[in-house]
């Protein structure tokens, strides 16, 4: 079983943030999901990304219409 992680964008390893822009040459809007933590009341806009073994579930931003949540 693969360990999971729950990790802001800006947080993550640079080998992780490169395996994502490589994956999402064009941004990831339409392909995110929200999630509300159970620490938090806030809803977060979220992708799910794989690497060494661990699954990352990777927050993008906060879930509110009229958002950009592509890549730089």
């Amino acid at each position: 079983m693969s360990n999971r992680r729950i990790v802001s964008y800006e947080k993550l390893e640079q080998p992780v943030r490169s395996l994502i822009k490589s994956r999402y040459p064009d941004g990831f809007d339409g392909l995110t999901f929200n999630l509300r933590l159970p620490t938090s009341k806030e809803v977060f806009k979220m992708i799910r990304v794989e690497m060494a073994g661990i699954q990352y579930m990777v927050k993008v931003g906060p879930a509110i219409e009229g958002v950009d949540y592509s890549i730089d």
